[in-house]
């Protein structure tokens, strides 16, 4: 197999395993594949993987500060004790029996069991009192509170 054969595939497995990991790593040794590929053509072995060294060397330091920036937000993350007590509101119908209801809470939806098996409806205000697992426990608030 030609040695520029031999480098496109490695340049196509390394876009292939970018696509498939979040990492924006491995696209850069992917270019430098392919150009180590065109290298190939005229070079030798020796100038072919001090090319794909040296092109991908220098992409992934040239581009890492550009990726930091990128995929610099991360999902914000909570602690459960943070919004217990808190206030929030119904945006979908509370209903245990069928196994739904949303309550928005600091901005975060969360999915809503009623503490008592009452129903609590769409637009109401209710208080959160504990975390179970993926979903809150909550009990509405009377009148004035």
């Amino acid at each position: 197999m030609e040695p520029f054969v031999v480098w496109l595939i490695f340049g196509v497995i390394f876009v292939i395993g970018e696509i498939l990991t979040p990492t924006f790593f491995l696209f850069w040794f992917g270019i430098g594949a392919f150009v180590a590929s065109a290298v190939s053509i005229a070079f030798g072995t020796l100038v072919q993987v001090i090319t794909f060294i040296v092109i991908s060397g220098l992409l992934v330091i040239l581009t890492r500060p550009l990726t930091k920036k990128l995929t610099k937000e991360q999902p914000r993350k909570i602690h459960i004790d943070e919004i217990i007590g808190k206030i929030g509101s119904v945006i979908e119908t509370i209903d245990n029996e069928q196994g739904k209801g949303l309550v928005k809470i600091n901005g975060d939806i969360w999915r809503a069991y009623s503490n008592d098996d009452s129903v609590i409806q769409e637009g109401e205000r209710v208080k959160i009192l504990k975390v179970e697992g993926a979903h809150v426990i909550v009990e509405r608030l009377k009148g004035g509170e």
